[in-house]
């Protein structure tokens, strides 16, 4: 009889530590705002809009040079992208809501092609305050 149970601790052990890391399990199709993992990120965003969620602006002022795939999303007016990778064509988005944020990863080498690879309850990192030039 104690076979059997420590076997289902052990089951529901690992399922937690497997996605400690704040990714999605296969079968948690839709979270936040019913978005979905390959879910297009325009339909993506446009339900995180609809549902309250402002896009965060990001580098708005530390100077920022986009390229690749970022050129694309800021010239159709994504202020919430962070940044992405040149090799995957991986993007990070941010969004927020009534104090709460959310991070969105995507996946695709334009924008017709990205989808949601997953999402966190994540905020962006602070930026960098600029040095005051004080000397002491």
């Amino acid at each position: 009889m104690k076979a059997p149970i420590l076997l289902i601790a052990i089951c529901y052990t690992g399922s937690s530590v497997t996605f400690a890391d704040g990714s999605q399990a296969a079968n948690d199709k839709h979270g936040t705002a019913g978005i979905a993992v390959g879910e297009p990120l325009v339909s993506a965003r446009s339900k995180l809009i609809k549902q309250g969620w402002k896009p965060t602006r990001m580098h708005t002022s530390d100077g920022y040079e986009y390229s690749g795939v970022e050129r694309e999303l800021a010239a159709r007016d994504f202020p919430e992208l962070d940044t992405c990778s040149f090799d995957s064509s991986r993007c990070i988005l941010f969004y927020s809501k009534k104090g709460a944020c959310l991070r969105v990863d995507t996946m695709g080498e334009q924008l017709k092609d990205m989808t949601v690879t997953r999402w966190a309850d994540e905020c962006p990192d602070a930026p960098s305050a600029p040095d005051s030039g004080d000397a002491g």
